[in-house]
């Protein structure tokens, strides 16, 4: 198989929009047309509706007891609470995951609780509620287990669990088997039937839904829950949740908590990471300098430093652990790297051009990093792809999706060949049997060959806008920035400039990856950086023209901080 080079995206231009509609929604807002533009196009109507997603506030949240269990989930913790029982939390071991162990925990000791923190060692426990959670709830004389972003598959140990003596309390945002565990309660807006208004919540969104609840009923009041929201932020950015309706109120509430937290942790964290205690905090910082940071200790089966670092309440225990993530992350870059070359030599030796989905094994892979080369063969290859790693007789795979191809229900339809699945539309994680991982292969492929029929596999670029290069500026960028907090669902917007000169163009980066030059057109210069673009020098400087597709960044350097241009493709105009 092939792999697209830099350039190959394929456009999708902006539908075009009645300019007196632009210009009715502009008069009411005040707003610039090209915002509305890009609102309008990205499905906010009408003037209200834009009102409501430019100031998104917590009083619109929806009210928790609309979530499936969340009376009975509240009411068994409620019990524990005034009865001095110690609660296990049981999370994850990915950012959401111990984003939202933190978060219960923390809350469940600031109501008085007796809560105890724990999360699997990803290669000795495994994913879920197992009997590593089971033997550490035992050791603690814990009798309830509250679990935070797991457990809706995990009918099994909550059988044992209640063999034990152990009541267990479900809250999940992972899409449910066919049987759901019989928990006391089992609190995750997907489930059938669910009546929750909104379905993407990660899993700290669920498990901030039950403490708001409970600070409700014990008279705390959400206020105080409310400083906590920067773990909200952290677990639903991390897990890549849209960042749309709820997820967008807490989101954004929760980057402001962010900047003014106390939580050594965090600030030992964002420190390392390069931000400042006066820095503005988006949702961009999240996903690409914190949660790889977290994630590491995952992946590398140390998931329990990252948790003890969101929970440190000790600035110097903070920054050894934080530093500890450092040398983690390092590590887990360079055994990714191990990986992806030699997943890319079975991408070459059994994946044909033809097929719609690429699905790869091997021997001893670190099953820590295979999610993460399977998200760079999706963005090499535009298939959904699943990565398997095999121990044995034994394989522990990861996949990542494409637009229009749903992993999960994929999965599904290939049950009797897993021993093990979960995940949603874009993620999901797999066990399976050797004898049964060239037909899960076929499989898959002829349900990806079905589902994306004649889809030609390329980037697809999905433009927001069309402007003049005099537009843009820092005072457009500052209005484009009311539509923030950006990520999944709520891409930052994406603007193309026609026919404009490339000037002082050079390679930049390691090894000259990275490629620097000038937009130019009608005396106005903008300068513009194209990441991962350096085999396209002699393209870009041999240009007479190009049309460019860009975001709008600002690029901080000795003090001085100006608007840059990111480009994301340019097409060459011959001269």
């Amino acid at each position: 198989m092939s792999r697209d080079t830099p350039g190959s995206s394929r456009w999708i231009m902006p539908l075009p929009l009645p300019e007196d509609r632009v210009a009715s929604m502009s008069g009411s807002l005040g707003l610039p047309p090209e915002v509305c533009q890009v609102l309008l196009r990205r499905g906010v109507e009408t003037p209200t509706e834009a009102k409501i997603f430019l100031r998104p506030h917590l009083s619109d949240v929806h009210s928790p007891l609309d979530l499936p269990d969340m009376e009975r989930a509240a009411i068994r913790v409620e019990r524990a609470l005034g009865g001095g029982e110690t609660i296990l939390v049981h999370g994850d071991y990915d950012a959401d995951g111990m984003s939202a162990s933190a978060l219960l925990t923390l809350g469940l000791r600031e109501l008085g609780g007796r809560a105890e923190a724990f999360v699997p060692h990803r290669t000795r426990d495994g994913y879920d509620l197992s009997d590593a959670g089971l033997q550490r709830a035992t050791e603690l004389g814990a009798t309830l287990i509250v679990t935070a972003d797991c457990g809706v598959t995990a009918g099994e140990a909550v059988r044992k669990a209640a063999s034990l003596g152990i009541d267990v309390v479900v809250t999940d945002h992972h899409r449910p088997g066919a049987e759901l565990p019989k928990a006391v309660a089992v609190v995750n807006p997907m489930l059938p039937g669910s009546q929750y208004p909104f379905r993407d919540l990660a899993g700290v969104g669920v498990a901030f839904k039950l403490l708001s609840v409970l600070y409700e009923r014990t008279g705390v009041g959400i206020q105080a829950l409310n400083q906590h929201l920067d773990l909200v932020a952290l677990g639903t950015v991390a897990d890549q949740m849209p960042l749309t309706g709820e997820n967008r109120i807490l989101v954004r509430a929760g980057l402001r908590a962010m900047e003014r937290s106390r939580k050594p942790g965090l600030r030992a964290l964002l420190g390392n990471v390069g931000i400042g205690p006066d820095q503005r905090i988006e949702a961009e910082h999240i996903s690409y300098r914190i949660a790889p940071r977290l994630n590491s200790v995952g992946r590398m089966a140390e998931a329990d430093s990252g948790l003890r670092l969101l929970l440190a309440a000790d600035s110097g225990e903070a920054q050894k652990l934080a530093d500890h993530l450092e040398r983690l992350n390092a590590e887990r870059r360079l055994t990714d790297t191990t990986v992806y070359e030699e997943v890319r030599k079975q991408v070459r030796a059994r994946v044909r051009d033809e097929d719609q989905a690429v699905v790869v094994w091997g021997d001893d892979w670190h099953p820590g990093v295979i999610g993460i080369v399977a998200s760079r063969l999706v963005e090499s290859t535009h298939r959904p792809s699943i990565v398997i790693s095999f121990d044995g007789d034994v394989g522990r795979g990861s996949g990542r999706s494409v637009e229009g191809f749903h992993l999960f229900d994929a999965l599904q339809e290939c049950e009797s060949m897993l021993e093990r699945f979960g995940g949603h539309r874009m993620a999901a994680g797999l066990t399976v049997r050797r004898e049964n991982v060239d037909a899960l292969a076929q499989a898959l492929r002829e349900i990806a060959r079905r589902d994306l029929r004649d889809r030609v596999p390329a980037e697809e670029l999905r433009l927001d806008l069309e402007l003049p290069l005099e537009k843009v500026d820092p005072v457009l960028h500052r209005w484009m920035a009311h539509l923030a907090p950006f990520g999944s669902g709520n891409p930052q917007p994406v603007l193309m400039v026609r026919g404009v000169g490339l000037e002082r163009v050079a390679r930049v980066g390691n090894e000259g990856g990275h490629l620097r030059f000038q937009l130019v057109a009608d005396g106005r210069r903008v300068p513009a950086i194209a990441f991962g673009m350096g085999r396209r020098l002699q393209e870009a400087r041999a240009a007479g023209r190009a049309d460019v597709a860009m975001e709008m960044a600002e690029n901080s350097w000795n003090g001085r901080t100006e608007l840059q241009a990111r480009v994301l493709d340019f097409r060459t105009i011959e001269p």
